[in-house]
Protein backbone atom coordinates (compact mmCIF):
# COMPACT_ATOMS: atom_id res chain seq x y z
CA UNK A 1 0.00 0.00 0.00
CA UNK A 2 1.33 3.40 -1.00
CA UNK A 3 1.76 5.79 1.91
CA UNK A 4 -0.26 8.98 1.54
CA UNK A 5 -1.17 8.58 -2.16
CA UNK A 6 -1.86 11.77 -4.06
CA UNK A 7 -5.50 12.80 -4.49
CA UNK A 8 -6.60 14.35 -7.77
CA UNK A 9 -9.88 16.14 -8.45
CA UNK A 10 -11.26 15.63 -11.97
CA UNK A 11 -13.62 18.13 -13.53
CA UNK A 12 -16.17 16.95 -16.10
CA UNK A 13 -17.61 19.31 -18.71
CA UNK A 14 -20.41 18.32 -21.04
CA UNK A 15 -24.02 19.02 -21.85
CA UNK A 16 -27.01 17.12 -20.45
CA UNK A 17 -27.35 13.66 -21.98
CA UNK A 18 -23.82 13.54 -23.43
CA UNK A 19 -23.03 10.39 -21.41
CA UNK A 20 -20.88 11.48 -18.46
CA UNK A 21 -22.55 9.10 -15.99
CA UNK A 22 -22.54 6.22 -18.48
CA UNK A 23 -18.83 6.82 -19.08
CA UNK A 24 -18.02 6.63 -15.37
CA UNK A 25 -20.17 3.53 -14.83
CA UNK A 26 -18.73 1.85 -17.93
CA UNK A 27 -15.15 2.57 -16.85
CA UNK A 28 -15.85 1.22 -13.37
CA UNK A 29 -17.60 -1.89 -14.70
CA UNK A 30 -14.82 -2.62 -17.20
CA UNK A 31 -11.96 -2.47 -14.70
CA UNK A 32 -13.90 -4.20 -11.90
CA UNK A 33 -15.17 -7.11 -13.97
CA UNK A 34 -14.38 -10.68 -12.93
CA UNK A 35 -11.62 -11.08 -15.50
CA UNK A 36 -8.21 -9.84 -14.31
CA UNK A 37 -7.10 -6.29 -15.18
CA UNK A 38 -3.86 -4.43 -14.59
CA UNK A 39 -5.79 -1.62 -12.90
CA UNK A 40 -9.09 -1.25 -11.07
CA UNK A 41 -11.09 1.32 -9.12
CA UNK A 42 -11.88 0.85 -5.43
CA UNK A 43 -14.75 2.88 -4.01
CA UNK A 44 -13.54 4.84 -0.98
CA UNK A 45 -16.81 4.62 0.96
CA UNK A 46 -20.06 2.67 1.03
CA UNK A 47 -22.10 5.55 -0.41
CA UNK A 48 -20.00 5.60 -3.59
CA UNK A 49 -20.23 1.80 -3.82
CA UNK A 50 -24.01 1.97 -3.44
CA UNK A 51 -24.35 4.68 -6.09
CA UNK A 52 -22.28 2.71 -8.60
CA UNK A 53 -24.30 -0.45 -7.95
CA UNK A 54 -27.55 1.50 -8.41
CA UNK A 55 -26.43 2.72 -11.83
CA UNK A 56 -25.38 -0.74 -13.00
CA UNK A 57 -28.48 -2.44 -11.56
CA UNK A 58 -30.68 0.12 -13.34
CA UNK A 59 -29.14 -0.95 -16.66
CA UNK A 60 -29.55 -4.65 -15.81
CA UNK A 61 -33.17 -4.20 -14.72
CA UNK A 62 -34.44 -1.86 -17.45
CA UNK A 63 -32.12 -2.48 -20.40
CA UNK A 64 -31.82 1.33 -20.52
CA UNK A 65 -29.09 3.85 -19.78
CA UNK A 66 -29.38 5.67 -16.45
CA UNK A 67 -31.39 8.92 -16.43
CA UNK A 68 -29.61 12.25 -16.71
CA UNK A 69 -27.87 13.51 -13.58
CA UNK A 70 -30.06 15.95 -11.63
CA UNK A 71 -27.56 17.09 -8.99
CA UNK A 72 -23.82 17.37 -8.53
CA UNK A 73 -22.54 14.06 -7.15
CA UNK A 74 -19.02 13.31 -5.94
CA UNK A 75 -17.50 9.86 -6.50
CA UNK A 76 -14.29 9.07 -4.61
CA UNK A 77 -12.10 6.22 -5.86
CA UNK A 78 -8.65 4.73 -5.38
CA UNK A 79 -6.80 3.56 -8.49
CA UNK A 80 -5.05 0.28 -7.69
CA UNK A 81 -2.99 -2.40 -9.36
CA UNK A 82 -1.31 -5.67 -8.47
CA UNK A 83 2.46 -5.97 -8.33
CA UNK A 84 5.01 -8.40 -6.91
CA UNK A 85 4.44 -7.05 -3.41
CA UNK A 86 0.64 -7.18 -3.48
CA UNK A 87 -1.95 -4.53 -4.14
CA UNK A 88 -0.67 -1.00 -4.65
CA UNK A 89 -2.62 2.26 -4.52
CA UNK A 90 -1.34 4.49 -7.31
CA UNK A 91 -3.49 7.49 -6.42
CA UNK A 92 -6.88 8.56 -5.18
CA UNK A 93 -9.21 10.62 -7.29
CA UNK A 94 -12.46 12.51 -6.95
CA UNK A 95 -14.86 12.57 -9.90
CA UNK A 96 -17.61 15.17 -9.98
CA UNK A 97 -20.65 14.02 -11.93
CA UNK A 98 -22.18 17.35 -12.96
CA UNK A 99 -25.57 18.03 -14.59
CA UNK A 100 -25.06 19.62 -18.00
CA UNK A 101 -26.86 22.81 -17.04
CA UNK A 102 -24.52 23.27 -14.05
CA UNK A 103 -21.44 23.45 -16.31
CA UNK A 104 -21.65 27.22 -16.44
CA UNK A 105 -18.93 29.66 -15.40
CA UNK A 106 -21.63 31.81 -13.77
CA UNK A 107 -22.46 28.94 -11.40
CA UNK A 108 -20.51 29.45 -8.10
CA UNK A 109 -20.37 25.68 -7.44
CA UNK A 110 -18.89 25.08 -10.89
CA UNK A 111 -16.35 27.85 -10.28
CA UNK A 112 -15.19 26.14 -7.10
CA UNK A 113 -14.85 22.80 -8.89
CA UNK A 114 -12.72 24.41 -11.60
CA UNK A 115 -10.44 25.96 -8.99
CA UNK A 116 -10.08 22.67 -7.10
CA UNK A 117 -9.42 20.56 -10.23
CA UNK A 118 -6.15 19.01 -11.42
CA UNK A 119 -7.48 17.77 -14.76
CA UNK A 120 -10.60 17.75 -16.89
CA UNK A 121 -12.73 15.34 -18.94
CA UNK A 122 -14.45 17.11 -21.84
CA UNK A 123 -17.45 15.20 -23.22
CA UNK A 124 -18.74 15.64 -26.77
CA UNK A 125 -21.57 13.64 -28.37
CA UNK A 126 -19.91 12.30 -31.53
CA UNK A 127 -23.21 11.31 -33.18
CA UNK A 128 -24.77 14.75 -32.65
CA UNK A 129 -21.51 16.41 -33.69
CA UNK A 130 -21.96 14.96 -37.19
CA UNK A 131 -25.73 15.01 -37.52
CA UNK A 132 -27.16 17.90 -35.50
CA UNK A 133 -26.42 21.47 -36.58
CA UNK A 134 -28.05 22.93 -33.46
CA UNK A 135 -25.84 20.78 -31.23
CA UNK A 136 -22.76 22.09 -33.03
CA UNK A 137 -23.83 25.66 -32.35
CA UNK A 138 -24.40 24.87 -28.67
CA UNK A 139 -20.86 23.47 -28.39
CA UNK A 140 -19.38 26.96 -28.71
CA UNK A 141 -19.90 27.64 -25.01
CA UNK A 142 -18.29 24.31 -24.05
CA UNK A 143 -15.32 25.03 -26.30
CA UNK A 144 -14.91 28.54 -24.83
CA UNK A 145 -14.89 27.18 -21.28
CA UNK A 146 -12.28 24.53 -22.08
CA UNK A 147 -10.01 26.92 -23.98
CA UNK A 148 -10.33 29.52 -21.22
CA UNK A 149 -9.16 26.99 -18.62
CA UNK A 150 -6.36 25.83 -20.92
CA UNK A 151 -5.23 29.42 -21.45
CA UNK A 152 -5.07 30.07 -17.70
CA UNK A 153 -3.10 26.88 -17.23
CA UNK A 154 -0.67 27.90 -19.97
CA UNK A 155 -0.24 31.49 -18.77
CA UNK A 156 0.59 30.43 -15.22
CA UNK A 157 2.50 27.23 -16.09
CA UNK A 158 0.21 24.95 -14.11
CA UNK A 159 0.41 21.20 -14.65
CA UNK A 160 -3.01 20.22 -15.98
CA UNK A 161 -4.40 17.73 -18.49
CA UNK A 162 -7.53 17.40 -20.65
CA UNK A 163 -9.13 14.16 -21.86
CA UNK A 164 -11.45 14.93 -24.78
CA UNK A 165 -13.99 12.10 -24.88
CA UNK A 166 -16.20 11.59 -27.92
CA UNK A 167 -19.21 9.62 -26.68
CA UNK A 168 -21.81 7.43 -28.44
CA UNK A 169 -19.37 6.37 -31.15
CA UNK A 170 -21.21 3.02 -31.31
CA UNK A 171 -24.01 4.90 -33.11
CA UNK A 172 -21.67 5.88 -35.95
CA UNK A 173 -20.35 3.99 -38.94
CA UNK A 174 -16.79 2.97 -38.16
CA UNK A 175 -14.72 4.32 -41.05
CA UNK A 176 -11.87 6.65 -41.85
CA UNK A 177 -14.31 9.08 -43.45
CA UNK A 178 -16.32 9.27 -40.20
CA UNK A 179 -13.18 9.93 -38.20
CA UNK A 180 -12.06 12.65 -40.61
CA UNK A 181 -15.44 14.37 -40.28
CA UNK A 182 -15.15 14.27 -36.49
CA UNK A 183 -11.64 15.67 -36.60
CA UNK A 184 -12.73 18.47 -38.90
CA UNK A 185 -15.65 19.38 -36.62
CA UNK A 186 -13.30 19.54 -33.64
CA UNK A 187 -10.80 21.90 -35.27
CA UNK A 188 -12.19 25.06 -33.60
CA UNK A 189 -11.35 23.46 -30.25
CA UNK A 190 -8.19 21.54 -31.14
CA UNK A 191 -6.44 24.43 -32.92
CA UNK A 192 -6.98 26.71 -29.94
CA UNK A 193 -5.74 24.06 -27.51
CA UNK A 194 -2.65 23.59 -29.68
CA UNK A 195 -2.10 27.37 -29.73
CA UNK A 196 -1.72 27.42 -25.92
CA UNK A 197 0.22 24.11 -25.94
CA UNK A 198 -2.38 22.37 -23.79
CA UNK A 199 -1.75 18.81 -22.62
CA UNK A 200 -4.67 16.87 -24.09
CA UNK A 201 -5.63 13.60 -25.76
CA UNK A 202 -8.70 12.55 -27.73
CA UNK A 203 -10.60 9.32 -27.10
CA UNK A 204 -13.46 7.63 -28.91
CA UNK A 205 -15.93 6.06 -26.49
CA UNK A 206 -18.50 3.37 -27.30
CA UNK A 207 -20.41 1.84 -24.38
CA UNK A 208 -23.43 -0.02 -25.79
CA UNK A 209 -25.91 -2.03 -23.71
CA UNK A 210 -25.89 -5.75 -24.52
CA UNK A 211 -28.05 -8.58 -23.19
CA UNK A 212 -26.65 -12.00 -22.32
CA UNK A 213 -29.00 -14.70 -21.10
CA UNK A 214 -31.66 -12.08 -20.50
CA UNK A 215 -29.47 -9.80 -18.38
CA UNK A 216 -28.53 -6.38 -19.74
CA UNK A 217 -25.15 -4.77 -19.02
CA UNK A 218 -22.83 -2.06 -20.28
CA UNK A 219 -20.34 -3.57 -22.72
CA UNK A 220 -17.34 -1.38 -22.00
CA UNK A 221 -14.15 -2.08 -23.96
CA UNK A 222 -11.41 0.46 -23.52
CA UNK A 223 -13.88 2.79 -21.80
CA UNK A 224 -11.49 3.43 -18.92
CA UNK A 225 -8.59 4.52 -21.15
CA UNK A 226 -9.34 8.26 -20.82
CA UNK A 227 -9.30 8.09 -17.01
CA UNK A 228 -6.18 5.91 -16.97
CA UNK A 229 -4.40 8.32 -19.31
CA UNK A 230 -5.49 11.39 -17.36
CA UNK A 231 -4.38 9.93 -14.02
CA UNK A 232 -1.12 8.77 -15.59
CA UNK A 233 -0.39 12.31 -16.78
CA UNK A 234 -1.21 13.81 -13.37
CA UNK A 235 0.89 11.22 -11.53
CA UNK A 236 3.78 11.89 -13.88
CA UNK A 237 3.65 15.68 -13.55
CA UNK A 238 3.16 15.67 -9.79
CA UNK A 239 5.63 12.87 -9.03
CA UNK A 240 8.51 15.14 -8.00
CA UNK A 241 6.59 18.37 -7.42
CA UNK A 242 4.08 19.40 -4.80
CA UNK A 243 0.53 18.59 -5.82
CA UNK A 244 -1.00 21.73 -7.24
CA UNK A 245 -4.59 22.35 -8.34
CA UNK A 246 -5.70 25.30 -10.45
CA UNK A 247 -6.41 27.54 -7.44
CA UNK A 248 -3.02 26.92 -5.83
CA UNK A 249 -1.29 27.47 -9.14
CA UNK A 250 -3.00 30.82 -9.63
CA UNK A 251 -2.18 31.89 -6.09
CA UNK A 252 1.51 31.05 -6.45
CA UNK A 253 1.78 32.66 -9.87
CA UNK A 254 -0.06 35.89 -9.13
CA UNK A 255 0.62 36.48 -5.45
CA UNK A 256 3.76 34.69 -4.37
CA UNK A 257 3.79 34.11 -0.61
CA UNK A 258 0.22 35.32 -0.13
CA UNK A 259 -2.89 33.25 0.61
CA UNK A 260 -5.89 34.31 -1.46
CA UNK A 261 -9.38 34.13 -0.03
CA UNK A 262 -11.92 31.97 -1.89
CA UNK A 263 -13.75 35.13 -2.98
CA UNK A 264 -10.60 36.67 -4.52
CA UNK A 265 -9.65 33.41 -6.24
CA UNK A 266 -13.14 33.10 -7.69
CA UNK A 267 -13.08 36.71 -8.89
CA UNK A 268 -9.73 36.18 -10.65
CA UNK A 269 -10.97 32.95 -12.21
CA UNK A 270 -14.23 34.42 -13.50
CA UNK A 271 -12.55 37.55 -14.84
CA UNK A 272 -9.86 35.50 -16.61
CA UNK A 273 -12.28 32.95 -18.06
CA UNK A 274 -14.69 35.58 -19.32
CA UNK A 275 -11.91 37.56 -21.00
CA UNK A 276 -10.50 34.46 -22.69
CA UNK A 277 -14.00 33.36 -23.73
CA UNK A 278 -14.47 36.68 -25.54
CA UNK A 279 -11.31 35.95 -27.50
CA UNK A 280 -12.69 32.49 -28.18
CA UNK A 281 -15.85 33.97 -29.69
CA UNK A 282 -13.71 36.08 -32.01
CA UNK A 283 -11.69 32.99 -33.01
CA UNK A 284 -14.93 31.08 -33.70
CA UNK A 285 -15.98 33.81 -36.13
CA UNK A 286 -12.68 33.40 -37.98
CA UNK A 287 -13.28 29.65 -38.22
CA UNK A 288 -16.81 30.30 -39.46
CA UNK A 289 -15.38 32.35 -42.34
CA UNK A 290 -12.85 29.63 -43.14
CA UNK A 291 -9.62 31.37 -42.12
CA UNK A 292 -8.30 28.42 -40.09
CA UNK A 293 -9.90 25.37 -41.73
CA UNK A 294 -7.51 22.48 -42.24
CA UNK A 295 -7.54 20.10 -45.16
CA UNK A 296 -8.15 16.38 -44.51
CA UNK A 297 -4.51 15.61 -45.29
CA UNK A 298 -3.47 17.64 -42.23
CA UNK A 299 -5.72 15.82 -39.76
CA UNK A 300 -4.34 13.16 -37.40
CA UNK A 301 -5.79 9.66 -37.68
CA UNK A 302 -4.23 7.77 -34.81
CA UNK A 303 -4.75 8.24 -31.08
CA UNK A 304 -2.89 6.88 -28.08
CA UNK A 305 -3.25 3.13 -27.62
CA UNK A 306 -3.58 1.11 -24.42
CA UNK A 307 0.05 -0.01 -24.72
CA UNK A 308 1.17 3.62 -24.65
CA UNK A 309 -0.82 4.20 -21.47
CA UNK A 310 1.01 1.32 -19.79
CA UNK A 311 4.33 2.96 -20.69
CA UNK A 312 3.37 6.26 -19.03
CA UNK A 313 3.84 7.36 -15.44
CA UNK A 314 0.89 5.43 -14.01
CA UNK A 315 2.44 2.06 -14.62
CA UNK A 316 5.33 2.58 -12.21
Amino acid sequence: MTKNPKTFSLLSIGQRGVGKTVFLAGSYAELNADKPHDFWFDCQDTEVQTNMEKILSHVARTNLYPPATIKITSFNFSLKRDNLFGKKTLCDFRWWDIPGESCDIRNPDFQEMILASHGCCVFINAHSLLHDAEYNKSLDEVFHQVVAIASLVSQHRIKYAFAIILTKCDLLEQSTVTQLKIEQSLQPLISRLDAVKANYQKFYSAIPIVSMEGVAALRARGAAEPLLWLLAELNKHHHFLAQQNLANGLSQSLFIGQVLSPQIRRYILVLSLVSVSLLGIFSSLLFAFGFFNLSPEQLPLKEQSQSQIHKSGIAH
